[in-house]
């Protein structure tokens, strides 16, 4: 929604939540969940409407909501998705700061998520440096070359000392130590 109210910044909210409400109930705008909205559109292969991806809805609201980062995958889901972890989880983990509890599992679109609440401001810096702090929390094996790409690659490349620096004060000792002895330092700095 908040896209929506940027995107005719030059109404009243009042007026687009009315126009909005009228799109839906003649059926131009459909609402998925709370917030997220989408325009429906007829598939010539499939007999019906196409809905909005589960994910994508997921996505928008908790990780990027088109403007900025929101959060980033987390847990079982970070590590499926780093090939750390061959067991894919049945419920995917976010932290967000669209997140206000410590931990919370919502359904949206029979699909689970638990959100955790974010420990500081996440921003396109400091959000991959969190992940791999993540990773390191958890793991503490030699990595194959796959793996190390694929974390190397999750980081974006290079990352920043003063951001690392700021990001493992939130992380148990071990993350930080799990990492050094990873050997992937010396690459990502």
């Amino acid at each position: 929604m908040k896209e929506i109210i940027d995107a005719w910044s030059e109404y009243s909210e009042s007026s687009v939540y009315k126009t909005v409400r009228e799109l839906c109930e003649d059926g131009t705008l459909v609402k998925k969940v709370p917030g997220v909205y989408y325009l429906p559109e007829e598939d010539a292969y499939w007999e019906g409407e196409l809905s909005l991806d589960t994910m994508t809805v997921v996505e928008k609201r908790y990780i990027k909501d088109g403007r900025k980062l929101l959060g980033y995958y987390s847990g079982q889901t970070l590590m499926n998705k780093v090939g750390l972890s061959d067991q894919a989880p049945d419920t995917d983990e976010i932290v967000t700061v669209n997140e206000t509890t410590k931990v919370r599992i919502v359904t949206i679109g029979g699909s689970k998520v638990k959100l955790r609440r974010a420990k500081i401001e996440i921003d396109e810096k400091n959000a991959p440096v969190m992940q791999l702090l993540e990773i390191f929390n958890r793991y503490d094996r030699s990595l194959t070359e796959q793996q190390r790409d694929n974390i190397v690659a999750m980081a974006g490349g290079k990352i920043d000392r003063d951001v690392l620096k700021e990001c493992a004060r939130y992380f148990p000792r071990r993350a930080w130590l799990n990492l050094k002895r990873s050997g992937l330092l010396e690459i990502l700095l």
